[in-house]
């Protein structure tokens, strides 16, 4: 022990930091003991993980992984239940039973009230099939073209009005990735790109109020064809086509898409140059008007930053049907390619396909919501994102981001008018491991996280970690919670909260002084002896400084503490040592200590520098 006090006392003696506040990391880090997190084993290991919203209960999720499906219900464990996919086969009765191969659940949707629909790949030959909810095949579904065949392709797709629409390579060992679409209407199968493309999401553009309008925007990065030296390597692109699309007629784009349209995404801060053109994920969130839908794009460039920007649909519509075509200079035939979906469009004219096929993209760029730059720019690796809308007292509304990185960790992250705001770092495993998948329910405010062979639920609006005081809550600045006038608990009608600024002021009498911490007894510390006093940390985008005679002195961070050193005590040093913390315009005191020197010294001299750094070496070795 006493070792280590030393050496912590010369690090921070010569090594000395500033403690300031940093609006770019979370304000706190909540472990799985601070929030409500409940967990599921899945005993195994999987390589993919595929979520799905349970029905008709809350609570619950539908999990494919390697070669097994889960039912999970987190409220009543009881009724949670596990199947193998694909099921044991008998084909006739002479034959013995086919053993279920070694698959991997690769997609994973619901067809109605009832049924799922299921499809899994071996790295050879995908299966498919429509499911009961209790996970029981029924009818095998020719998997062509909407299962991918490798576990590791991202394949996104969507079952939308017993149509499914996929984005996946066609044979398993070629690049064949196209937009394809398989199930009432008739098949489509288009033209493999030139260039090498990965599809990241797909998203429904509606409902609109002509639903013949309806469409399907899906969102990949391209292989540049730009052969500069500083030039990126991929471009993230948007894409276009018509849910009543049936192809063309037999001479030109049959069971192909007559109303594929692509725009560039742009996502850059453009007076410095610096651009963000690698889309690594999508998260849409809902408006009751489509046009408002948001669309939060998350990038990254090639210097490992990762920024979001912010789309919404009408604006990503507004390319479509008014930019010109890239490389086109002619008029434009009537009617306008890709802008009005059609009944029938295998009876458009000629020229209307032909344009499609050779000019299909836009001229025009999807630019952020105000042409403006990115919501956010951060160092951190981000690899995933989610949003949801928070409905906040007086029926103000909010818009949150949770964003996964490659540790096992979740930012929970305000978005409002003047940019982002980290509310915490959550950590729902106990252990540092890649985030395979999350899964959002809005309806229950539950936040789903799978690793290999875990899926946690996390409770958004699980409060209680921010503090037992109404300035705590307050300052937390976190949608989902408010204080009561007892604690700090999920957003109520009559809830104190606020989010835009985390102002006390709103706690009035009610929760708004804090208690001044009662003073320690006097501690004797020995003549020229050095001490650290200790003072917790609870927020990052606080300012830290201790108190002793009138004068602020110096704080240094270590381990979650704000540390103050006493070089060599003496009477000078005798008195009361407070640590406060600043934070938006608000100051509170979190320690405080009374120190006295003996009047005569006692105990060792404190060791040189020299041996001070030659035990560090020992400790470390």
């Amino acid at each position: 022990m006493f070792i280590t006090r030393w050496i912590i006392f010369v690090l921070l003696k010569h090594f000395p930091l500033n403690v300031t506040g940093s609006h770019h990391d979370p304000r706190v880090t909540l472990t799985g003991e601070d929030v409500h997190v409940r967990r599921y084993s899945l005993n195994c290991s999987n390589r993919r993980i595929e979520l799905l919203p349970g029905f008709p209960q809350n609570n619950s999720v539908y999990v494919g992984g390697h070669g097994k499906l889960w039912y999970l219900n987190f409220n009543r464990r009881n009724q949670s239940k596990k199947a193998t996919f694909p099921a044991l086969e008998r084909k006739r009765s002479d034959r013995k039973p086919t053993a279920p191969g070694n698959y991997d659940v690769t997609t994973l949707h619901r067809v109605d009230a009832t049924r799922l629909f299921v499809c899994g790949s071996n790295g050879n030959q995908p299966k498919c099939c429509l499911m009961t909810l209790d996970m029981v095949c029924i009818e095998d579904i020719s998997p062509s073209g909407i299962a991918p065949f490798n576990v590791t392709e991202r394949a996104p797709s969507l079952y939308i009005d017993n149509d499914v629409y996929a984005a996946v390579s066609r044979e398993a060992k070629q690049n064949s990735v196209a937009i394809r679409r398989i199930g009432n209407k008739t098949h489509m199968w288009p033209e493999i790109a030139k260039q090498e493309q990965r599809y990241i999401s797909m998203a429904f553009s509606g409902p609109r109020e002509d639903q013949l309008q309806d469409k399907v925007y899906t969102f990949l990065v391209q292989e540049s064809s730009d052969n500069h030296p500083e030039a990126s390597a991929w471009n993230s692109w948007v894409t276009q086509v018509c849910k009543a699309d049936m192809g063309g007629p037999k001479t030109m784009l049959q069971k192909s898409w007559t109303s594929r349209l692509s725009a560039r995404l742009s996502c850059g801060i453009h007076d410095r140059k610096e651009y963000f053109n690698q889309l690594l994920d999508v998260a849409v969130l809902q408006a009751d008007n489509w046009t408002q839908s948001r669309v939060y794009g998350l990038f990254r460039n090639g210097w490992g930053m990762t920024a979001i920007c912010i789309y919404t649909m009408g604006d990503i519509d507004h390319v479509f049907k008014n930019s010109d075509f890239e490389g086109f200079t002619g008029a434009v035939p009537n009617p306008r390619p890709g802008e009005q979906c059609v009944k029938d469009s295998t009876k458009l004219p000629q020229k209307v396909l032909s344009h499609v096929k050779e000019y299909p993209n836009m001229r025009d760029w999807v630019w952020p919501v105000g042409r403006g730059g990115p919501l956010m720019v951060s160092h951190h690796d981000y690899k995933g994102i989610r949003a949801d809308r928070v409905r906040g007292p007086g029926h103000k509304h909010y818009n949150v981001l949770l964003l996964s990185l490659d540790n096992g960790r979740i930012h929970k992250v305000l978005e409002h008018d003047a940019g982002v705001f980290i509310i915490a770092e959550l950590q729902p495993f106990s252990t540092r491991t890649r985030i395979q998948n999350m899964l959002l329910q809005h309806s229950t405010k539950k936040l789903y996280v799978s690793s290999s062979s875990e899926v946690v639920e996390v409770d958004l609006s699980g409060c209680q970690s921010y503090g037992s005081l109404c300035v705590d809550c307050v300052q937390a600045r976190d949608p989902y919670c408010s204080w009561s006038r007892t604690h700090c608990t999920a957003t109520s009608r009559k809830g104190i909260q606020d989010v835009e600024h985390g102002n006390v002021s709103v706690c009035g009498q009610d929760g708004g002084s804090v208690p001044k911490p009662s003073g320690k007894k006097v501690e004797i510390l020995p003549l020229a002896s050095n001490h650290y006093l200790h003072c917790p940390m609870s927020s990052s985008h606080a300012e830290y400084s201790w108190r002793h005679g009138g004068q602020a002195r110096e704080c240094v961070p270590a381990n979650g503490s704000c540390l103050l050193l006493i070089n060599s005590m003496t009477s000078e040093e005798d008195g009361v040592y407070t640590c406060v913390a600043s934070e938006g315009g608000y100051t509170r005191t979190l320690a405080e200590y009374r120190l006295q020197a003996e009047s005569k010294a006692r105990g060792l001299t404190p060791p040189s520098l020299a041996l001070a750094c030659l035990l560090l070496l020992l400790l470390i070795r």
